[in-house]
């Protein structure tokens, strides 16, 4: 028993008819006849008589009719009610620096015209800090750069994130069409969180070199003002620094060895954790950034 033989007993003792019926609910004649004589069986009772080729509800027939009604309103009562639950829920979001940055306010923008009333709670913080939360159920969904090594945990690429090498445009870097790595090292560069500077530190390693870090910072605007201010040279994100660099006020420094780093956006999420309506709403809404997202 379910909730379509009720409403397939609903239209035909409303309609007098299981030709009528089946052309309301777009169903074939012999289901219906199926149906009906399934519910039969179930409770042993006629719930019709057929006469001269027409039905006749009999009173089995109208007491059915009345709880049937009466569950199909409930049923409907009941998902309006875990929808409004849905509305009014909570949901976390984790985000690292450049993410909660150029992507987030996006995202957040979309989602709410799908889900204006829910309660939409935003952590910025590395994406070791965030995997942690994640693996004790302290946020629904992460969305971070490079690879987490955790087994629990579902890492979907959706983004390509490439790191521009900038400086000021009054550096002796800012007019030159090349920079060797030997200069690069010699050079004050400005440290970043670990996401961000980790691949080419290691790429320096590879040449024997290492970065002349003066000093570090895990804030993308902090660190742009000091680089327009010619404190030093950094990798960023060309999403956080687009607009700086269209308007001149940083350079992007290009290798001799055509060197670029691009990292991979990534959506994290446990491997356990319920996939929500609205969870994959905006999961749907960050598989489509690359084409969506404003430049």
């Amino acid at each position: 028993m379910s909730l379509r033989h009720l409403k397939i007993f609903i239209a035909v003792a409303e309609l007098g008819n299981m030709h009528a019926a089946a052309r309301k609910l777009f169903i074939a004649q012999p289901a219906i006849s199926q149906a009906i004589a399934e519910i039969e069986r179930f409770y042993n009772v006629k719930l019709f008589e057929r006469l001269s080729k027409k039905l006749y509800i009999t009173p089995a027939g109208e007491s059915f009719l009345f709880y049937a009604r009466h569950i199909l309103a409930l049923y409907g009562e009941l998902e309006q009610e875990m929808h409004n639950k849905i509305e009014h829920s909570q949901l976390n979001i984790g985000a690292t620096i450049t993410a909660g940055t150029c992507l987030i306010p996006h995202m957040i923008g979309e989602f709410k015209k799908s889900y204006p009333r829910m309660d939409v709670r935003v952590s910025i913080n590395t994406a070791d800090y965030l995997a942690q939360e994640l693996l004790h159920n302290n946020l629904d969904i992460a969305f971070v750069e490079n690879v987490y090594d955790a087994s629990d945990l579902i890492a979907e690429p959706f983004l390509d994130d490439e790191m521009v090498l900038v400086c000021a445009p009054n550096h002796p870097f800012a007019g030159r069409e090349a920079v060797s790595l030997e200069e690069i090292s010699q050079d004050r560069y400005i440290g970043r969180e670990k996401e961000s500077q980790e691949p080419f530190v290691e790429y320096m390693h590879l040449h024997n070199l290492s970065l002349n870090i003066s000093w570090r910072c895990n804030n993308s605007e902090t660190t742009k003002l000091a680089v327009m201010n010619n404190y030093g040279i950094t990798h960023i994100s060309r999403l956080i620094v687009k607009k700086e660099l269209d308007t001149g006020s940083l350079v992007e420094i290009c290798l001799e060895d055509g060197y670029r780093l691009v990292r991979k956006m990534k959506m994290l999420y446990h491997k356990s954790k319920y996939l929500s309506d609205p969870l994959m709403e905006l999961m749907d809404i960050c598989r489509g950034l690359e084409v969506t997202l404003p430049c």
